[in-house]
């Protein structure tokens, strides 16, 4: 959790604010990408974002382990 908000509901706002012409949001950000480098700027930032829409939305649980602890 980041503050009041947590993780998931910053991406879906970051998502929404993408797809508001109803495009794919990382579609969107894949030619903000290409274009920025055509023009010699730097792309970290909108990499950074296009990872985080990417990213799963669920993250995989451990497996517990069977057994007790032997202290």
């Amino acid at each position: 959790m980041i503050g009041a908000k947590k993780l998931s509901t910053i991406r879906d706002e970051v998502e929404e604010a993408f797809s508001s012409r109803g495009e794919d949001p990382v579609q969107r950000l894949e030619a903000q990408i290409a274009s920025a480098k055509r023009k010699g700027n730097r792309t970290e930032v909108l990499e950074g974002l296009k990872r985080f829409l990417e990213r799963s939305r669920k993250r995989k649980r451990r497996k517990q382990r069977v057994g007790a602890r032997i202290e």
